[in-house]
C-alpha cells in the first residue's frame, strides 16, 4: 500500500498562503484596473505551483484560491449585469508534451485509452487561432440584440451595448427568417493592425499618449462612456460560441439541468476542412451536432468569423496545426497569442463535461513571447504620484507581437544592476505576456568599448531633490512633497475612474494647469472657475463649463473614494472600502491610525504596512492642511447613512425608487450618476421593468429609452435627476 500523505509542512502551508495573495492581487489588476502587473508566463508559473500544492494536499484548498473561482471581480464604473450562461476560461498548455498529456486524460475521461500497443484513437477536432482581443457575450431576442456585456468575473460582467452596437461587424438583427426567441453569441472583439496604427497616429498629432498595444486600445474603447469614441475606433468582432434555449435545434441540456453550449468555432466552416462552407438562412441548416456546423449557424445569422480554423482529424493533424500557425500568424492584420483545440463532436463534449473553471474537451496552446534585439539609446526617469521613481530603457524602434515598441521599464535599482546595464548595450526586449514591454536579458559580447555602467541618479529629474530609499523597500522616491511630478501624479489619482472620477480632467489638462502654476494642490482644482479654464488651450467655455460641473458633482463622491483619492501609501480600492466601512469619517480614521492602530490592522485584510502608512499620512502636517481645506470647501469626509450600513440602501430622498441610466450625460458619467443615486438611497438596474421609478436618458439612448416609454415609465434628463438629488455643496469661486 502507498504511504499515507504526510500533510502540507509549515513552509507548504506559508507558500500556498503566498501565491494566493500573489494571484488574488494580478487578478484584480489584469481584470478590474486594466493594468496588468505580472506577464502571462509568471501568472501560469505560480498558479500552478499552487494547483500542484493542493493536489497534493488538498487541506491547502481554500475557497478563496484562484484555483477555485472562474475570474476575477467585474471592474467598476459600468452597470454590472448577471450572464445568462457563464464565461468560462480554458485550461492552458505550453508545450506539445502538455498538449498530448491533455489528449491523454481527454481519451481517459472518454473511456477511450487504448490498450499498450495500440495506436491511439482518433478524436476529430477543430483548431482555431487564439486572437488576441476581448470576448463578449451579445444576447439577442427574437432576431434583435437587446445586451452586449464584457466578460467580467465570468459569471458577472459589464454592460457596454450602446458600444457594440457600433461595430460594424455585430449585426444589430439577425439574418433569420424565424430567429428563436433568444441566442446568446460569444466572441473576440477587437482592435486589426492597420487601424491600430491610424488611431496611434491621430492620437500623436493630437499630442496625446500612443496606446500600447491593439488590446488595450481594444479594452479601453469598449469601456468609452461616449460610443462616438468607440465608433470612430472601428473596432472588429470574430464570432465563436453559440447558446440557444432549451427548444432550439442543437442544445443540449446537461444531467445537472444546467444549459450547455452549441459551441461554434472560431472560424469558418469547410467541407474538407480546409475551405469555407456556403451560407444560407440558418433555420435552412440542419440541426448543429458539431462544433464544425454550429458555425454554420452563425454565418447564416450574419455573424464574421475567422477564416482560419481547421476540421483536425487525429492527433498529428492538431500537432501539425500548432506547429504552423506559430510562423503563420505573424502574417495575420491582427494579434494572436495562440490556438485553440475543441473537441468537434458535441456528445463527446457533453461526456468529456468540465472542471470547476474550464471544459474538458477543449484547450488553448499559447505561443512563446517573441523577443527581438535592439540598442539602448539612454536612460530615462519617471517619477509616480508616490514620489517612486522608476527607470526607463528607451532604445531603438523594433516590432514586437504587432506594434513597434521603443520603451520599457525596468522597475527599479535592483534591476538595472542585475541587468548589469551601459550605455549603447544590445539588449533583448520581449513582451510580457504580448502586452507590456521588457528588457530580458543584456548582450555584453555586443558592447562598446568604453561604456559606462547606468545607474538611477542620486537627485529627482523632476525637482533636483535628493532621492531617497529606505531600508528594506525596493523602491527609490522623491520625497519632496512640492515635486511638481507628484503633484502631477497625485492629481491624476485624484480624478481617475476608481477615486474621484472626474469627467474632462485628463492627463494634458492636468500638466497644463500644474506647469502654468494654476493649481498647486487637490484642493485648487475647487478654486477653478469656468473663465480661467475657457482660456486654456484645447479648452471652449462649454467644456470648461461641463469640468466645472464635474468637479462639484466630484464632492459628493462616497468617503471610501474619497480615501482611495487621497493615494495614500499601500491603501488600495479594496482596502479604502474595507477601512471606510470600519471608520466611517476621516477624523474617525485618522484618530485610530494615532491612538489605537490595532483597530485598524482589526479590518479583515488591514495588515500593519497600511495602518503604519494611515499613521504616517494623517499626521504629516501638509496633508491635514489638505484635509481642512477641502472641507472648507465643501467636502464632507464622512460616510453617508447608507455606506455605513454595509453599502445597503440607506435613508435619503430615493429610498425604495429604483433607476436606470441609459445614453450619455451631459456632465456626469455613468458611474458618478450611479453613486450620487445610491448615496441618496436609490438604486441602479441594468434593465427596464414595470417596476422602474426612473429611466434617466442622456444622448443617443437606445433600447431601455424605448422600452420606459412603452411601459409607461418617467424619463428624467440630467437636470431632473440633479432635482432629485440633495443639494451638492457649492464650488468655491
Amino acid at each position: 500500500m502507498p504511504a499515507p500523505n504526510p500533510g502540507p509542512s509549515d513552509a507548504e502551508r506559508r507558500r500556498a498562503a503566498e501565491l494566493r495573495q500573489l494571484l488574488q492581487r494580478a487578478a484584480h489588476a489584469y481584470y478590474v484596473l486594466d493594468a496588468p502587473v505580472l506577464e502571462d508566463s509568471v501568472y501560469d508559473r505560480l498558479y500552478r505551483e499552487l494547483l500542484e500544492l493542493e493536489s497534493r494536499h488538498r487541506e491547502l484548498i481554500s475557497s478563496d484560491s484562484p484555483t477555485q473561482r472562474v475570474g476575477g471581480q467585474p471592474a467598476e464604473g459600468f452597470v454590472s449585469v448577471e450572464h445568462r450562461i457563464g464565461l468560462l476560461s480554458l485550461d492552458n498548455a505550453f508545450t506539445l508534451e502538455e498538449l498530448e498529456a491533455w489528449y491523454g486524460r481527454l481519451l481517459k475521461v472518454l473511456d477511450r485509452t487504448p490498450a499498450p500497443g495500440e495506436p491511439l484513437p482518433a478524436l476529430p477536432m477543430v483548431g482555431e487561432l487564439k486572437i488576441d482581443g476581448n470576448a463578449l457575450a451579445l444576447s439577442y431576442e427574437h432576431g434583435l440584440l437587446v445586451r452586449a456585456a464584457t466578460r467580467g468575473d465570468g459569471e458577472r460582467g459589464e454592460e457596454i451595448t450602446a458600444n457594440v452596437r457600433t461595430i460594424q461587424s455585430v449585426p444589430l438583427r439577425l439574418q433569420l427568417a424565424d430567429p428563436p426567441a433568444w441566442v446568446e453569441v460569444r466572441g473576440e472583439a477587437l482592435i486589426p493592425d492597420a487601424t491600430f496604427a491610424a488611431i496611434n497616429a491621430e492620437r500623436m498629432a493630437q499630442g496625446e499618449a500612443a496606446f500600447a498595444n491593439p488590446r488595450n486600445a481594444c479594452a479601453g474603447t469598449l469601456r468609452q462612456l461616449d460610443p462616438k469614441v468607440v465608433a470612430a475606433r472601428r473596432l472588429d468582432f470574430f464570432a465563436y460560441t453559440l447558446h440557444l434555449p432549451d427548444d432550439a435545434d442543437g442544445l443540449r441540456i446537461s444531467a445537472e439541468g444546467t444549459l450547455a453550449s452549441v459551441g461554434a468555432v472560431t472560424g469558418p466552416q469547410q467541407r474538407d476542412g480546409h475551405g469555407p462552407l456556403g451560407g444560407g438562412d440558418a433555420a435552412d441548416q440542419p440541426p448543429p451536432r458539431s462544433q464544425w456546423e454550429a458555425l454554420r449557424w452563425l454565418e447564416a445569422a450574419g455573424f464574421r468569423v475567422n477564416p482560419n480554423a481547421e476540421l483536425l482529424g487525429d492527433l498529428a493533424a492538431v500537432e501539425a496545426f500548432c506547429a504552423r500557425w506559430q510562423e503563420a500568424r505573424r502574417a495575420l492584420p491582427y494579434a494572436t497569442d495562440g490556438v485553440v483545440l475543441k473537441l468537434n463532436d458535441l456528445r463527446l463534449q457533453d461526456a468529456a463535461g468540465f472542471t470547476q473553471k474550464a471544459p474538458r474537451w477543449a484547450i488553448a496552446l499559447k505561443y512563446a513571447a517573441e523577443e527581438a534585439p535592439s540598442r539602448l539609446l539612454r536612460l530615462s526617469c519617471q517619477v509616480g504620484r508616490t514620489g517612486v521613481v522608476t527607470p526607463v530603457a528607451e532604445f531603438e524602434p523594433v516590432p514586437l507581437a504587432g506594434s513597434t515598441v521603443a520603451r520599457a521599464t525596468l522597475h527599479n535599482a535592483d534591476r538595472l544592476a542585475e541587468l548589469d546595464l551601459h550605455a549603447g548595450d544590445t539588449i533583448v526586449v520581449r513582451k510580457a505576456g504580448e502586452i507590456i514591454p521588457e528588457v530580458v536579458r543584456v548582450l555584453p559580447e555586443l558592447r562598446p568599448a568604453g561604456a559606462v555602467r547606468l545607474a538611477l541618479p542620486h537627485t529627482c529629474p523632476e525637482c533636483g531633490s535628493e532621492l531617497v530609499r529606505e531600508e528594506g523597500e525596493a523602491a527609490t522616491r522623491c520625497v519632496n512633497s512640492s515635486c511638481p511630478a507628484i503633484l502631477r501624479g497625485s492629481l491624476r489619482h485624484w480624478v481617475s475612474k476608481g477615486a474621484l472620477d472626474v469627467d474632462g480632467l485628463g492627463s494634458k489638462l492636468v500638466e497644463q494647469l500644474v506647469d502654468r502654476g494654476l493649481v498647486g494642490s487637490i484642493a485648487d482644482l475647487y478654486r477653478l472657475d469656468g473663465a480661467l479654464l475657457a482660456s486654456l488651450e484645447r479648452m471652449g467655455e462649454k467644456s470648461a463649463s461641463n469640468l466645472v460641473a464635474a468637479l462639484a458633482a466630484s464632492q459628493r463622491q462616497p468617503w471610501h473614494r474619497q480615501l482611495f483619492g487621497f493615494g495614500i501609501h499601500h491603501v488600495g480600492e479594496v482596502s479604502a472600502k474595507a477601512l471606510a466601512k470600519a471608520f466611517p469619517s476621516a477624523l474617525a480614521l485618522a484618530t485610530a491610525a494615532a491612538e489605537t492602530p490595532e483597530q485598524i490592522t482589526a479590518v479583515f485584510g488591514i495588515g500593519t504596512e497600511i495602518a503604519q502608512s494611515l499613521q504616517q499620512w494623517f499626521s504629516t502636517a501638509a496633508n491635514q492642511a489638505l484635509v481642512a481645506e477641502l472641507e472648507s470647501l465643501g467636502f464632507c469626509f464622512a460616510a453617508e447613512p447608507a455606506e455605513q450600513a454595509g453599502g445597503e440602501a440607506g435613508a435619503g430622498p430615493l429610498l425604495g425608487q429604483s433607476f436606470v441610466l441609459t445614453g450619455s450625460l451631459p456632465n456626469l458619467s455613468r458611474s458618478q450618476a450611479q453613486a450620487l443615486i445610491e448615496a441618496a438611497g436609490g438604486k441602479v438596474s441594468g434593465s427596464v421593468s414595470r417596476k422602474t421609478s426612473y429611466v434617466v436618458a442622456g444622448e443617443e439612448a437606445g433600447s431601455k429609452l424605448a422600452k420606459a416609454e412603452a411601459l409607461g415609465v418617467a424619463v428624467l434628463d440630467e437636470a431632473a435627476l440633479l432635482e432629485l438629488l440633495p443639494p451638492a455643496p457649492s464650488q468655491a469661486s
